[in-house]
């Protein structure tokens, strides 16, 4: 199990979600949503609280957990990716922990498509306690995630080049920290030369052509 302080520093919006799921995982006996864009941190949480919840068991998908003996079930399932799940396997798997742990507690993380898998089960949907939703940060949430990194850069405008992480990103936190990363190698290969905004745009325009 990873320790918590090894893992990630969370955002604001990410701590209020995980602050949401964690209830829903500490109470059990129902299923308890995380839904949100790519990019947002979702997995991230999901791991935390793995890390945090004493007899909460590792993150997995669906289909890992449809293959563990009930009798093996820890009392917190975290599931992830449920929404490239089947309907019919978001059923089998709640049907499966009430079988032999009517009080654990299931948490199933995914993108938009999870709710309407789990609106077409009224069994689904009636054991649902909680619903955590994970959107974008705001700039602040950006500044959070950069500013020591760029200050420890020796950068002098950092409001400026984290203003524009934050307009190119959307305030997606997996994109703001590939971002980051990229804009790290350039200011270290050229100490003389702080990061300016027109270099995390260049940097910006070369990873477009990449991610298409």
């Amino acid at each position: 199990m990873i320790p918590p302080a090894c893992l990630p520093m969370l955002t604001e919006p990410q701590l209020a979600a995980l602050a949401k799921v964690a209830c829903g995982a500490e109470t059990g006996g129902g299923i308890t949503l995380l839904v949100g864009p790519p990019g947002v941190g979702k997995t991230i949480l999901l791991t935390r609280l793995a890390a945090e919840l004493s007899g909460a068991a590792s993150v997995q998908p669906t289909s890992a957990w449809l293959a563990v003996p009930p009798a093996d079930l820890p009392p917190t399932m975290l599931v992830d990716d449920a929404h490239l799940a089947s309907e019919s396997d978001l059923t089998s798997l709640f049907l499966h922990a009430r079988s032999r742990r009517p009080e654990a507690a299931l948490v199933l993380a995914g993108q938009g498509r999870l709710l309407t898998l789990v609106a077409r089960d009224t069994r689904l949907e009636q054991a649902i306690r909680i619903r955590a939703t994970l959107l974008p940060g705001g700039l602040a949430d950006t500044q959070q995630l950069i500013e020591s990194e760029l200050v420890s850069l020796g950068n002098k405008a950092v409001e400026a080049v984290t203003t524009t992480i934050h307009d190119i990103t959307g305030g997606v936190p997996a994109a703001i920290l590939r971002l980051m990363e990229l804009a790290t190698v350039v200011a270290t290969a050229r100490p003389d030369s702080p990061l300016a905004e027109a270099d995390i745009e260049a940097i910006h325009r070369r990873l477009s052509p990449l991610a298409a």
